[in-house]
């Protein structure tokens, strides 16, 4: 949750004189506080950045008092000890402290320097991902059905398809022992069976699984929760600071144009589209009240057709809108595409083969609810053109075209390579159009955070969302924003 911000807050950064204080607790691996780790902090930065999955990153350099921070099982640093650091300012109307959490981080590399004058410990610490990501190991040995009756089985490394992609992003977050989690639910199965090999780590998994569809992510937020969510396009966040408070604090702004990986155009390649023993195909079909027929002899009712079967069909005429499906006149169910849509007119083309899903959506009285899902026709395929006039790097500012073309075959549907080329274009055009800021130490912000703000160089004001931001205390803070325009599909598209 993004931090609540109160007037006290602002007061403190309004302050002329700024007294800071740095407080490092230590931890035991279940986050429990063990002691603090006592010491002058002669030097230290913080990161954020949202585009890692390693989001927070502090490193810093304390002069060592006594054996007990060198390296050990009963010393202050060992693999199974973590640190939460808060940044302190001294608020001069409440006479006290107030304290920010700036994250949970452990232990990953450490140098000891020692000199006549000083002896100092330098110490790089990543947020809590680098435990899952290779970094700090991370392999995982097994893993199991969500659905089996045990919480893990393990099964060779395999996710079998038709696994609620929540439950088994929960499953391995149980297996990993993280038991405090945020995992929004995608309300979407895995399509296909994941294997993967020897040494994966569970970051590996997770962002297999989260490229299955489209613009998710997953990262550890500031009091160590693992968030798994949409990205965010904070189209109905407030702006948690505006000129008022920002322009008196404004030490420095640089604006930079760098052309190189800016693209309006984004084809996106996905899975190829076969058909396995489970499958079928068919040339013939019909066309009648709006419904394409087919025939398969095999069947005799629609429970008799298997969750996830797919169906290769050559599509006699050209589709009206919202078509329905049946098997030998078995009651019609809708066809959608990849976003459970409903398709199009004109969608589907006559004498071309396409390759589609069967799903059962739920089940109630009258039995399973059901519907056929369009992925595509040989290869699952989405391009998208950025063309808001708003955009200096769009098609309409330019005049013409900058494609970039991609393979993702994690991606099975065409809707799900559509949405990924619309979030790549927006990448490449909406938040290559930054502003850099240097400002006093602000320790609360977040990325992905909005902000409003009237540029000194061009006197125009625009809504920005924070993409990273460092700082070493005692020091100055920089901000890296891309501009937020509600005008960009990726925005538009996902109002509620």
């Amino acid at each position: 949750m993004a931090y609540q911000v109160t007037q006290n807050d602002l007061s403190l950064m309004r302050q002329k004189e700024h007294k800071v204080f740095l407080k490092v607790e230590l931890l035991n691996k279940n986050f429990k506080v063990i002691e603090s780790l006592d010491g002058e902090i002669v030097s230290d930065s913080f990161s954020q950045n949202s585009e890692s999955i390693q989001r927070r990153a502090y490193n810093f350099d304390i002069v060592v008092l006594n054996s007990t921070f060198l390296i050990g099982k009963d010393k202050k640093i060992w693999l199974d000890k973590r640190i939460r650091v808060y940044y302190g300012l001294y608020s001069i109307r409440l006479k006290e402290i107030v304290w920010y959490k700036l994250g949970i981080f452990a232990y990953n590399s450490l140098s000891y320097q020692y000199s006549l004058s000083t002896r100092l410990l330098s110490l790089s610490c990543p947020d809590l991902m680098a435990l899952y990501d290779g970094t700090l190991n991370g392999e995982l040995g097994g893993f199991g059905s969500s659905n089996s009756d045990s919480a893990i089985t393990a099964s060779g490394l395999k996710i079998p398809a038709g696994e609620d992609i929540r439950q088994s992003v929960i499953a391995t977050l149980k297996d990993a022992g993280i038991t405090n989690y945020i995992v929004q639910d995608i309300q979407k199965e895995v399509p296909y069976d994941l294997e993967f090999n020897t040494g994966v780590t569970y970051a590996d998994v997770w962002a297999k699984l989260r490229d299955l569809y489209d613009n998710w992510e997953f990262f550890f937020g500031i009091d160590g929760t693992f968030i798994w969510r949409k990205i965010p396009t904070c189209l109905e966040d407030a702006v948690i600071l505006d000129d008022s408070t920002l322009q008196p604090l404004i030490i420095d702004e640089k604006i930079e144009a760098n052309f190189s990986g800016i693209y309006n155009v984004t084809e996106v390649w996905g899975k190829v589209l076969e058909l396995d023993h489970n499958d079928r195909y068919v040339e013939l079909s019909t066309y009648t009240d709006n419904t394409y027929h087919v025939s398969f002899d095999d069947y005799t009712s629609w429970d008799d057709v298997d969750h996830l079967t797919q169906f290769g069909i050559k599509i006699c005429s050209d589709s009206l809108d919202a078509p329905n499906f049946s098997i030998n006149n078995y009651s019609p169910i809708p066809m959608y595409d990849g976003d459970g849509i409903p398709l199009k007119s004109g969608q589907l083309k006559a004498n071309t083969i396409y390759v589609f899903r069967y799903r059962r959506i739920a089940v109630n009285d009258s039995g399973n609810v059901c519907a056929l899902y369009l992925l595509g026709q040989y290869q699952c395929h989405g391009l998208y053109e950025e063309t808001s006039e708003k955009c200096p790097y769009s098609t309409t500012a330019l005049g013409y075209k900058i494609i970039h073309s991609v393979d993702y075959d994690s991606l099975s549907d065409d809707a799900a390579c559509y949405n990924q080329a619309e979030y790549l274009t927006y990448k490449s055009t909406a938040m290559m159009d930054t502003v850099t800021l240097t400002l006093p130490i602000i320790p609360w912000l977040e990325v992905n955070t909005k902000l409003s703000y009237t540029t000194k160089m061009f006197d125009t004001t625009n809504q920005y969302i924070i993409k990273s931001l460092t700082w070493s205390t005692g020091g100055t803070m920089s901000l890296v924003l891309y501009k937020f325009l509600e005008d960009f599909s990726f925005v538009y598209n996902r109002k509620k």
